[in-house]
């Protein structure tokens, strides 16, 4: 693992640098993230962030949307853009000599957008097709689904994209608003790694990046205290799709390393205790996978599998089973250093992308305001004992607390039938505070 040179500079505006040179890269990756994203939008126009990110594409003052396609294309790059429930960003990956062009694009059309009126009519229809396929492919809305089933009635579990009804009634003048009240300088981390110098980053950022000055804090209510529903999709097709899951903690709590080896352990690859237990053992499924996701204020666990109809409820008592087992046994010595060895090799090799490295950066500012090393990171790992995964398990993966979410040819008599009882019965403590 390359060692890259971390350095930060915060403007008088606000705006914060971040990059990690990397001698010897001839790419790098560049971002621009505002931290602003789907949880901060009103309902009347929930999905503004994902729609304004559509949106910058589409023309500034001094480009049209078939020269912003082909400003870094020419020269071998890559633009794009994505937008989550916390941030936005606009990012770019080029060769180390074209960080000029790359810095002026992105702060172009990221800044400067014209949000030409027919084009946001177009965008409604190209955002509403996008809505429906999701809907029309179960394993993708089976998640939606879920955030809705894990934080009910918040801007949190609402789909980042939006509804077909907000995104149909979105205007210009409405993004407009969105982006001035949103898109200002105490809210921007711009974020690169590879070959390049701290210096001329900035330099760069100084010449094309000028935003306004902050218009307040964002608007956030907590998701805290929410009870967790399970919810059922009844469709006509031939598989049931399953997500079941917990809230857990935010980015910033150190609990989340023991989360991190708990869900590696239970769904973080082919050796994993569910698809060894599920897959290989039983045969129910083809799919079965954890993953887990950090926010400011709160985070999840979840599992996703997807199994014959008449298997749901065997499939999902086998899960939740494995689940209760990581707070009541523990990990034999050799399984836990098992899982250390593969989160820190996964972490290796991510750090040989720029990309992953400039995502690293990103994240780091905005939810901790400070760089943590790899090496760092790696020693956290290290340091969770077989015990802090048992607490952690219990104070999270309680029956209370789960949200369970089914697309599929089942009706709502199925949760009568599962095996709730192989969690705990309840919360010992709280784990988003």
């Amino acid at each position: 693992m390359a060692a890259g040179k971390f350095q930060k500079t915060v403007r008088k505006d606000g705006l914060r640098i971040v990059t990690e040179t990397m001698p010897g890269q001839r790419s790098l990756a560049l971002g621009i993230w505002f931290d602003v994203g789907s949880r901060y939008e009103p309902d009347p126009i929930a999905g503004a962030s994902h729609f304004l990110e559509h949106m910058v594409f589409k023309g500034t003052p001094t480009r049209n949307a078939r020269e912003i396609a082909l400003y870094l294309e020419r020269l071998g790059g890559v633009l794009n853009a994505f937008t989550t429930r916390e941030h936005t960003c606009y990012h770019a990956r080029v060769l180390d000599e074209h960080l000029p062009e790359a810095v002026s694009l992105l702060s172009d059309i990221s800044t400067r957008a014209t949000l030409p009126p027919h084009e946001v009519v177009k965008e409604r229809g190209v955002i509403c097709e996008e809505i429906k396929d999701v809907e029309d492919t179960p394993n993708e809305a089976v998640h939606d689904l879920f955030t809705a089933s894990l934080w009910p009635n918040h801007p949190v579990g609402r789909p980042i994209m939006g509804s077909i009804q907000t995104v149909s009634a979105m205007t210009k003048g409405a993004l407009a608003a969105y982006r001035k009240k949103y898109y200002t300088a105490d809210r921007v981390v711009v974020a690169a790694s590879g070959g390049l110098t701290h210096e001329k980053v900035c330099k760069l950022v100084d010449k094309h990046l000028k935003l306004p000055a902050s218009n307040g804090n964002l608007d956030a209510v907590s998701p805290n205290g929410i009870v967790p529903r399970r919810a059922i999709g009844q469709r006509d097709i031939k598989q049931t799709h399953v997500v079941l899951g917990m809230p857990t903690w935010p980015f910033a709590d150190s609990r989340r390393y023991a989360l991190l080896i708990g869900n590696n352990l239970l769904g973080g690859g082919m050796s994993s205790r569910l698809f060894q237990t599920v897959r290989e053992k039983r045969g129910l499924v083809y799919s079965i996978f954890a993953f887990h996701d950090s926010l400011r204020d709160t985070g999840h666990f979840a599992v996703y599998f997807a199994c014959d109809p008449t298997q749901t409820v065997h499939a999902t008592d086998l899960v939740l089973r494995e689940i209760g087992r990581l707070a009541s046994t523990p990990i034999p010595s050799k399984e836990l250093s098992d899982v250390k060895s593969q989160l820190k090799g996964n972490l290796v090799l991510g750090l040989e992308s720029t990309q992953s490295r400039m995502h690293r950066l990103a994240r780091h500012e905005l939810y901790l305001g400070r760089h943590i090393p790899p090496e760092s990171t790696m020693k956290s790992i290290d340091g969770v004992r077989a015990s802090d995964v048992m607490t952690m398990a219990r104070d999270a993966f309680t029956e209370d607390a789960l949200a369970l979410s089914i697309i599929g040819p089942v009706t709502e008599d199925i949760l009568g039938q599962v095996r709730w009882d192989n969690l705990a019965p309840r919360r010992s403590k709280r784990p988003t505070k």
